[in-house]
């Protein structure tokens, strides 16, 4: 585990600890993150710069794990052991490629299109080469491109229990603002309430239910943030209704002097994570409000396309009973056209359906079993 440890501390410090110079600036930068202190001497002990005697102490182990963004020495072991390596290329060639162009490709807005591409098809090969994607998320989490598009832009849901799930920590590492903390961790919470882990949700909510409305400045946060309470109070069988409330207000204030693929963007993410908590007659009001067309002007916005409209839409309407409904929208969806950063996410929603309305094949159970599998998402064993 220390060897687990020392490896991530240095890729998190940036340089390989190598002298007392570099263990007294470690420890300034943990006490920085962490708050806590840790003597430059005891990290000199613990890189073997010096000769110890004894072990780190667990209190020790405890700050380093915190510096790194883990919970505790055991979950950086278990994840870092659970990651599978691809030695089969060229990883360094690669690496300083993807830096560079997150890091020196110019950006107009966030709704630049060609980049949005370039990011597109990054993803994709790094869904088909994981083993190069977490030291990718390490090199770009110190780009603004990295921060602004990559984490923040293209929320990578059939990940979120894998490597983009875990780049978290490398960006909120980075970027150290409070919208940054409420939206790492609000997706956190959405990871955990998928997984099925109540422990871990909890301990992410503490950083997003401070208040009950939302006090940052980007609509895609509070979105996030509003998203993660509601699936707080469905796994602690908490009281959602002063949440409503305020998503309605800050939803209402948003029509005023916000553009329509931002409201959008709002109102899929609300009603997304109120039609998986079974909130439906509340998710398909915001899916009311939302024009669907947008999503053939604005693909490259990246949160959702005509089809994931249409499977939220189906799911809630036959949920509330209205089957015949739910079924001409259902046949009309084309699962190919999913938003490539969930299709396996909103695969196990289309199989559900599609048994539930008795669609005349039998492999949607075996498939939605296997997508549940792949994805660890586990709470759709007894939520759907």
């Amino acid at each position: 585990m220390e060897a687990v440890l020392r490896h991530e501390i240095e890729h998190v410090f940036g340089r390989s600890i190598i002298s007392s110079r570099d263990c007294i600036d470690l420890s300034e930068e943990i006490y920085k993150r962490t708050q806590q202190q840790l003597n430059p001497n005891t990290l000199r002990r613990f890189f073997g710069l010096v000769k110890a005697e004894y072990p780190a102490s667990q209190s020790t182990l405890a700050i380093l794990s915190k510096y790194c963004g883990y919970y505790s020495v055991e979950d950086a072991y278990q994840q870092k052991k659970a990651k599978a390596s691809d030695e089969s290329i060229d990883q360094e060639s690669l690496l300083y490629y993807f830096d560079s162009l997150f890091r020196e490709m110019p950006l107009r807005d966030v709704y630049d299109k060609h980049f949005f591409t370039v990011v597109k098809h990054t993803i994709k090969f790094l869904n088909n080469n994981s083993g190069v994607a977490d030291r990718f998320q390490r090199m770009i989490s110190k780009t603004r491109n990295g921060q602004d598009i990559y984490f923040e832009q293209f929320v990578n849901i059939d990940k979120l229990n894998d490597y983009y799930g875990d780049g978290l920590r490398y960006y909120l590492n980075e970027k150290q603002t409070s919208e940054a903390v409420l939206f790492a961790n609000s997706l956190l919470v959405f990871k955990y309430w998928l997984t099925a882990e109540p422990e871990k949700l909890k301990q992410h909510s503490e950083s997003i239910l401070n208040e009950a409305g939302c006090s940052a400045q980007k609509y895609f946060v509070c979105a996030r943030q509003f998203a993660a309470m509601l699936y707080h109070a469905h796994a602690t069988t908490g009281n959602i209704n002063e949440t409503l409330i305020n998503i309605y207000r800050y939803h209402a204030a948003l029509n005023k002097d916000t553009n329509a693929y931002q409201r959008a963007h709002f109102e899929y993410v609300i009603a997304e994570a109120l039609a998986l908590t079974g909130h439906y007659l509340e998710a398909l009001y915001y899916l009311g409000q939302t024009n669907p067309s947008l999503s053939h002007k604005s693909m490259h916005l990246a949160f959702f396309t005509d089809h994931n409209y249409k499977l939220l839409k189906a799911l809630c309407l036959y949920k509330l009973g209205r089957e015949p409904e739910a079924g001409i929208i259902f046949d009309e969806i084309k699962p190919s056209d999913f938003l490539f950063i969930n299709k396996k996410f909103a695969g196990i929603l289309y199989h559900y359906l599609a048994a539930g309305l008795r669609r005349k094949n039998i492999r949607y159970r075996q498939s939605l079993s296997s997508l549940i599998k792949e994805t660890g998402f586990s709470i759709f064993d007894s939520t759907l």
